[in-house]
């Protein structure tokens, strides 16, 4: 199987479109690819830029080649399960598309952003679906795997690298390891997908509506 990578240079609000990365992946595709990078978001930044938050379940995750004005690209449709609409009104059904994906014995994927599969469970912060190349606000930043204690059977909210999410506030801080996020709230048990959604909801409702334009006299 041959495996195309690319990397996305650091930026802090993705407005990139489908064919502009598709420019990138031609001219990274040589060459070994380093992960993406993004500056995430802070909570606030992260509700308000998502077209709607919801939290669902993966149903089908299927990959195709398509014909661009840059060429031919892979390019995957991820069908979702809407389990909660906790913003704002996702359209049904809810089918993600995403830049990437395998078809005929070629993998293309962009190194760092986290891959969805059949039966996975999110809390997911859309943006620009069909538009831009992973359509989640700070890409792996907008993506909150709920996950199940082995012992206990609770669901509980991580982030897009498995570790658990124990403050909506520490969205903004560098991913890192399970234990590190623990010292930091050392009393405390991660977030539950029904605070995680409560906290989001809250910071929708608080948010300042944009001031009509004003009227010439």
């Amino acid at each position: 199987m041959r495996i195309v990578t690319a990397r996305i240079l650091r930026f802090a609000h993705e407005k990139s479109v489908w064919l502009s990365l598709i420019v990138v992946v031609c001219l990274l595709a040589a060459n070994p690819a380093r992960a993406t990078t993004v500056i995430a978001p802070d909570f606030n930044s992260l509700v308000s830029g998502a077209d709607y938050v919801v939290r669902a379940a993966v149903k089908s995750v299927t990959s195709e080649y398509r014909t661009t004005p840059q060429g031919r690209a892979i390019f995957t449709k991820v069908e979702l399960q809407v389990l909660e609409t906790i913003t704002g009104t996702p359209p049904q059904p809810l089918v993600l598309q995403l830049l990437g994906g395998t078809a005929d014995g070629v993998t293309m994927r962009v190194e760092g952003v986290p891959q969805f599969r059949v039966g996975d469970e999110d809390i997911l912060f859309v943006q620009n679906n069909g538009t831009q190349f992973y359509p989640l606000v700070g890409i792996m930043n907008g993506k909150f795997p709920v996950k199940y204690d082995a012992v206990t059977g609770t669901a509980y909210v991580a982030r897009s690298n498995g570790v658990p999410l124990y403050d909506e506030k520490d969205v903004k801080q560098e991913m890192g390891s399970a234990s590190a996020a623990q010292a930091q709230h050392p009393a405390q048990q991660p977030l539950s997908p029904e605070a995680f959604a409560t906290k989001i909801r809250e910071a929708h409702n608080n948010q300042v509506p944009p001031k009509p334009p004003s009227l010439a006299n």
